[in-house]
């Protein structure tokens, strides 16, 4: 079988479980549900996620554990077993059902199958025809007339008490399987057997017949018989009933009368009729038990055969029916015509508020002066039949919304005529109209010439031939291409049935059409979606593999034996065999790594390899599975070749010692010659000093002397030179402070950037005296720092700003700071 074929027929499988008309449920052999269709789950009440895992008792209560084992192992024995069950819907409601359960193996593993079919109908039929059965033995044991059954070689098989009686027979083993010529003797026996021959050979009944028997002592038994062909579905006849009735007693003419009324007496039991009469002149109908029978009523409960037709309307009418039978009475009456008849159906009530439906035949009787005196007829009780016929068109109602929600389109082809009748849904789907492909039926020649190209036509002639020819009829099913009314071309899945005659010849196929272009799309869609996943699979070194850890089986794709470097033939089975391909120092991780992914769910490990003898790094990446009770069954996951990743790590954990070397000898490097910076700037610091306090001394010298001539001039002068040179030893305690900054700690205290930029500015006012500098200070925060360092560098950046700004007529320094 091609792939094409197999496609094909795993679709039609599915399809099959999904439209089977019974509930479909596969549970694994542990009785848990692992897979259902549509219909169990509209059986259960459940969702297919609800249904799935769940255990079978919690749909069928009824049986106990012990119960469920001795069904598995009649399954185990018999192959096929049937028994009928309470099941249990999600609302704890309980139906009864039908099972037939079997066993199915697949790939190695056994589940088994169960096909639930809701008997409600079945029950109440069995139960209707028990009640049916019962009454039916009752009246015939009570029967005041001999009645009887016989099979096609008129040989007794059931007969009545009555007619025991009358054989002398205290058993009814003492005359089954007897014909009349060994009960009555050559000449009467051969007679009556004729009889029944012709009725066998002509399924024509006969009805009425009067017959005379010569008995020991030399005397005449008369007898009424009434015998007819037993009918099965089919309309073939399978035996013959007979009625007979001793009328010994009765003159020819009685018996003539007699006859008369055992015919109709047999039609309106064999035609469930219920006769009546109504008086016109006494206003009075007259009932029979038959007739209460219908009526679900006995003489009993109604207490008279005789009724008015006000006390027939209150008991056995709606109200809203009343006048419609007022109306038919009353045309009853009117009419001149002297063989008057009609017919009418209408709803009864029961006794109990339940509604049914008779149908009634009635006739007017006429005096001479052509008046109506009386009306009589029969009724028969036709409920069944007009509540089949709802169910019918409440079927075929459904069946068209099925179909459009389905987008379904209907066709049949009769072969004697050629010609193929679509349905309206089918256009719809196509978008067009009846009108525009000349209505609903067309020969196969016209289809192919306005729906599909030629190709298709040869294809879907070839399909439905083939189908044809066949002896036996079949499901098919088919794809091909189809014009849709804009021009483009559809895929079309074709799905149908050949129907054979009578004679078992195929004379129509009927089948239904879908259009799966988005499906197909999808399906193309798909297969580019794995080619591409399996493309980064092959880029990323990727490969998916499973573990069943129940049964200690690993399931490696192709890929992933791939990624690995192993052959199909060495790959590892069980997880020991796996672990032989691990070095011995790489095991505890990987044991170490189970166990902790037990309890997180996750396995993620990279560890080595040996494969044809070189290591290979390795990551192994997983999921873990777990049952319905927590307890982990398997992995899944995707091994991951590293080997390159984990070179490239090494190649760069040996740059980054190289480069921690060198890092280390440029920082000694740079240590010493910090130090020689530091012994540099103390030796500096210290010589700086001698120098100011030699001008500070002599300008406060200075400064004294001159104060006593007044020169405010010069005075200004040298506070200026103190000014400054005060400045300047502060810059050297803070170069001293600095060069010692990496061997003592620093003084953080909390400083308001506002007043020491506000002092600097003023220590550098005297340096911008004769220049036009613009200062732009705005709100500054209050931080946390050495007050020294931080001093030396906003000095130094104030000082940068008025040395750079210089050769500006005018300059504008801003200073601000940023969130």
């Amino acid at each position: 079988m091609n792939i094409q074929k197999k496609m094909n027929l795993d679709e039609m499988h599915a399809a099959i479980i999904e439209q089977a008309p019974d509930g479909i449920v596969i549970l694994d052999m542990d009785m848990n549900i692992v897979e259902v269709n549509p219909q169990a789950c509209s059986q259960f009440g459940y969702t297919r996620e609800e249904l799935m895992g769940m255990h079978l008792q919690e749909i069928e209560r009824s049986m106990d554990m012990n119960s469920i084992q001795a069904m598995i192992n009649r399954l185990k024995i018999e192959g096929t077993v049937f028994f009928e069950s309470q099941a249990t819907r999600k609302d704890d409601s309980q139906w009864p059902a039908g099972i037939k359960a079997c066993l199915m193996n697949v790939e190695g593993e056994q589940f088994a199958v169960a096909f639930c079919r809701d008997i409600s109908a079945q029950k109440k039929t069995k139960k209707k025809l028990e009640g049916e059965r019962n009454f039916m033995n009752a009246l015939m044991d009570n029967f005041p007339d001999g009645i009887y059954f016989k099979d096609l070689d008129r040989r007794l098989i059931r007969v009545n008490r009555k007619l025991m009686n009358d054989l002398g027979a205290q058993k009814e083993s003492e005359i089954l399987g007897k014909t009349d010529l060994e009960l009555y003797g050559d000449k009467f026996g051969r007679q009556s057997m004729e009889v029944e021959q012709r009725i066998l050979d002509t399924g024509q009944p006969c009805i009425g017949l009067v017959e005379s028997r010569e008995l020991e002592d030399g005397s005449l038994n008369w007898t009424l018989t009434t015998k007819v062909p037993l009918l099965n579905e089919q309309g073939k006849i399978t035996g013959i009933a007979g009625v007979s009735r001793e009328i010994n007693e009765i003159k020819q003419a009685e018996a003539t009368l007699r006859i008369r009324e055992s015919q109709l007496s047999v039609a309106i039991q064999i035609a469930g009729l219920a006769y009546w009469e109504f008086n016109v002149e006494e206003q009075l109908f007259t009932f029979n038990d038959h007739f209460y029978d219908v009526f679900h009523t006995s003489f009993a409960e109604v207490g008279s055969y005789h009724m008015s037709p006000q006390e027939y309307a209150e008991r056995f009418l709606f109200s809203e029916d009343q006048n419609v039978i007022q109306q038919e009475i009353q045309k009853t009456l009117d009419t001149t015509d002297p063989h008057f008849n009609g017919k009418i159906d209408h709803r009864i009530r029961y006794p109990n508020g339940e509604a049914g439906y008779v149908a009634v035949r009635y006739f007017a009787v006429k005096d001479n002066q052509g008046r109506t005196v009386k009306t009589f007829g029969a009724s028969q009780n036709v409920t069944e039949r007009l509540l089949a016929e709802k169910a019918i068109r409440d079927s075929e109602a459904q069946l068209s919304v099925a179909t459009q929600i389905a987008k379904l389109g209907y066709w049949e082809y009769n072969i004697r005529t050629n010609l193929i009748t679509f349905s309206e849904q089918f256009y719809t789907l196509l978008g067009y109209t009846a009108h525009d492909l000349g209505g609903y039926i067309m020969t196969p020649e016209e289809y192919g010439r306005q729906l599909l190209t030629p190709e298709d036509y040869e294809k879907v002639v070839q399909q439905i031939t083939g189908a044809i020819q066949k002896p036996q009829p079949a499901n098919h099913y088919f794809e091909h291409r189809i014009k849709h009314a804009n021009g483009k071309l559809r895929i079309s899945a074709v799905r149908f049935i050949t129907i054979p005659n009578d004679q078992g010849r195929i004379y129509k196929t009927i089948g239904i059409y879908q259009d799966i272009t988005d499906r197909k799309q999808a399906e193309l869609a798909l297969v580019e979606s794995e080619a591409n996943l399996q493309k980064a699979f092959e880029i990323a070194a990727i490969g998916p593999c499973k573990y069943n850890i129940v049964d200690d089986r690993y399931e490696w794709t192709t890929r992933a034996l791939d990624v690995i470097g192993l052959d199909i033939d060495r790959a590892p089975v069980t997880f020991v065999d796996f672990l032989a391909l691990v070095p011995p120092e790489d095991i505890p991780l990987v044991w170490k790594e189970m166990e902790q992914s037990n309890r997180v769910g996750v396995f993620d490990l990279e560890h080595r390899l040996i494969v044809k003898g070189k290591h290979k790094w390795i990551r192994f990446r997983s999921h873990v599975e777990y049952d319905d009770h927590g307890k982990p069954v398997g992995t899944v996951g995707i091994v991951q070749d590293i080997s390159a990743r984990k070179l490239a790590e090494e190649e760069l954990s040996s740059y980054r010692e190289k480069l921690e070397q060198l890092v280390q000898r440029r920082t000694a490097q740079l240590e010493n010659i910090n130090k020689d910076l530091e012994a540099f700037a103390y030796s500096i610091s210290h010589d700086l000093r001698a120098p100011l306090r030699h001008i500070n001394g002599f300008s406060n010298m200075l400064k004294r002397r001159l104060h006593k001539e007044v020169d405010e001039e010069a005075i200004k002068y040298i506070d200026l030179i103190n000014k400054a040179s005060s400045r300047m030893g502060t810059m050297i305690d803070g170069l001293l402070n600095f060069s010692r900054l990496g061997r003592q700690e620093i003084e953080h205290s909390e400083i308001d950037l506002n007043q020491l930029i506000g002092l600097l500015v003023t220590e550098f006012e005297p340096d911008i005296s004769n220049r036009q500098v613009e200062w732009r200070i705005g709100e500054l925060p209050v931080i946390w720092g050495d007050i020294t360092l931080l001093k030396v560098a906003f000095e130094n950046l104030i000082s940068n700003a008025i040395k750079y700004t210089q050769r500006k007529e005018k300059a504008i320094i801003e200073i601000g700071a940023c969130p």
